[in-house]
């Protein structure tokens, strides 16, 4: 077989097994849980209250297929940079990470809003700002509503949107600041993705697409779109970025099968400090702006 040459001029070591029963189990899980959750959703949508699509465009099944066949594309051509500069394990752990890490995220953010009625009965103290009162048409946080394959409540074409947006910014931001240390570094990632997302969103949520529908806004928006949301695109690019360039440290200390099991145990970890993260700035901004503010351009 010959020598795998990585970007920058170095020979790939191919992976050895228990890098390659990582990178196995890796990609069945991520296709198992996809075809689970695309059954659940399409097929039982009445377990996770799937809301009805009804006037919205473009959201009949051949559509959203061809669709998510975009982000796959996308996706592959990352992959197979990701795996020409890191190797097959890393770029496997890095496809893995972000698709599972924001797809979480996302649906953790959309069942939250979604049972905000049954939550608050159970959990009393709970912060509105967290669980979110919707309006009077829709309660809840916010939903997809275009997507042929789902990662619990995420289209696939999310989950992949994530992966190329991510590590597109990691690596310019690598790129950009190839001496600087890791956090300033992580910080620019986080940067880029923010800055993609100020002109991606009002465009997928605009009344002649709609991707996804805000059912609750955030006291401080921006085209419209909840300052929240541009803040988690920070973070998540942000956060994960410090976490997988440490990767290589994990790999060394506990080998590749317990790193990769660390890596993703803390990406769980941060999942929960997010959420907490923002309660805190819900209830604060609830408390100190009375009426939402939108800061538009335009009248975008």
């Amino acid at each position: 077989m010959p020598d795998r040459i990585l970007a920058d001029g170095r020979v790939a070591a191919e992976p050895d097994a228990r890098e390659r029963r990582v990178v196995w189990v890796i990609g069945i899980g991520l296709v198992v849980s996809t075809l689970f959750f695309t059954i659940l959703h399409h097929g039982f949508p009445q377990v996770l209250d799937v809301p009805s699509n009804a006037g919205i465009p473009y959201t009949d099944y051949p559509t959203v297929f061809i669709l998510d066949l975009i982000p796959f594309g996308l996706a592959w051509l990352c992959f197979h940079h990701a795996r020409r500069r890191l190797g097959l394990y890393r770029a496997m752990i890095f496809l893995g990470g972000s698709f599972v890490f924001t797809g979480i995220e996302e649906s953790m953010w959309i069942l939250l809003g979604r049972y905000a009625q049954e939550l608050q009965a159970a959990l009393p103290s709970a912060p509105n700002a967290v669980l979110g009162q919707g309006s009077q048409e829709i309660s809840g946080t916010y939903y997809f509503t275009r997507g042929f394959f789902w990662f619990i409540e995420t289209p696939l074409l999310a989950c992949l949107g994530w992966f190329f947006v991510a590590y597109s910014c990691v690596y310019v931001a690598n790129l950009i600041l190839p001496r600087a240390r890791l956090g300033f570094r992580a910080v620019a990632g986080g940067l880029l993705a923010m800055n993609l997302d100020l002109w991606l969103d009002p465009v997928q949520t605009h009344e002649t697409f709609k991707s996804w529908i805000w059912a609750q806004s955030d006291r401080i928006n921006i085209f419209s779109i909840p300052l929240s949301n541009f803040m988690g695109w920070f973070l998540l690019i942000f956060l994960f970025a410090l976490v997988f360039e440490r990767l290589p440290n994990m790999v060394k200390r506990w080998g590749s099968a317990q790193a990769a099991l660390y890596f993703y145990g803390v990406l769980f970890a941060l999942e929960i400090g997010i959420l907490i993260f923002f309660g805190i700035y819900g209830s604060i901004a609830m408390r100190l702006i009375p009426e939402p503010i939108n800061l538009t351009i335009w009248g975008i």
